[in-house]
């Protein structure tokens, strides 16, 4: 069985299908998708149902299905999006095109998405051999490990989900993760955004932080060439890197 992460796919379901047949993923291995499964691209939806089913996937929830939350009516009803975040997911975020999607579900397939993604921790710890790893979308609270969505205070998740070490308007030190004796794989900032596109296209790390947003969000803006940016997933076990750009679609 092998462990393994991704982040950051931002509704491009294509090449995450491709990446699952390109590390043979099977029932006997695991993935955990650190948030952003959503928004910019168009199957954020179709993604967000796949892990949903899969007995062997799991979310943890980024800034994205933080705003869808507290963007869309928690009835299910879709007439309008009464949450305090609807202008800031539908119109700032690319939350339109997930949205229109969500729109297209039953009444009660939309109660169920819900109820599942208020399930949804936020940061959770694997261990393999003698290290321990911190998964989350950016950020951490060691007090709400493994605790549910719907068991937070909404302040202290939009801390968890939105603020990092790599992006000066919502910055947090690297210092804050060596706290613990644990490797943390986190997503949230394309790693172009770090080393720039002179960089090579692979996890950025940083003491004992390992950044593996590839990038997906920039393709709906054609802001890259397709061999400058993708997915890149990591297993746990050995921390090999599996790197897909657009490029091989």
């Amino acid at each position: 069985m092998a462990t393994y992460a991704v982040s950051d796919l931002h509704g491009q379901y294509d090449i995450f299908e491709k990446l699952l047949e390109t590390i043979h993923f099977s029932e006997d291995d695991f993935m955990y998708v650190l948030g952003d499964a959503i928004d910019r691209g168009p199957d954020g939806i179709k993604i967000l149902q796949m892990i949903k089913d899969a007995p062997n996937m799991d979310l943890l929830l980024g800034n994205h299905e933080f705003m869808m939350l507290n963007a869309v009516a928690p009835d299910g009803s879709v007439d309008d999006t009464p949450g305090k975040d609807a202008y800031l997911w539908l119109y700032s975020n690319g939350g339109e095109v997930t949205f229109e999607h969500y729109k297209e579900f039953s009444l009660e397939d939309r109660k169920d998405l819900l109820t599942w993604l208020n399930s949804r921790v936020l940061t959770t710890l694997v261990f393999k051999g003698d290290k321990t790893f911190c998964l989350t979308h950016s950020y951490f609270k060691v007090a709400l490990i493994d605790t549910e969505y719907k068991d937070c205070d909404y302040h202290v998740v939009w801390n968890i989900v939105w603020k990092t070490p790599f992006r000066a308007d919502i910055f947090v030190p690297t210092d804050d993760y060596i706290e613990n004796d644990w490797e943390f794989i986190i997503g949230h900032v394309p790693v172009q955004r770090v080393v720039g596109l002179d960089g090579k296209f692979e996890a950025f790390h940083e003491q004992n932080i390992t950044l593996i947003d590839g990038g997906c969000s920039f393709r709906e803006r054609a802001a890259l060439d397709n061999n400058e940016y993708g997915v890149i997933c990591i297993r746990l076990d050995d921390m090999r890197e599996t790197i897909l750009t657009f490029a091989s679609l």
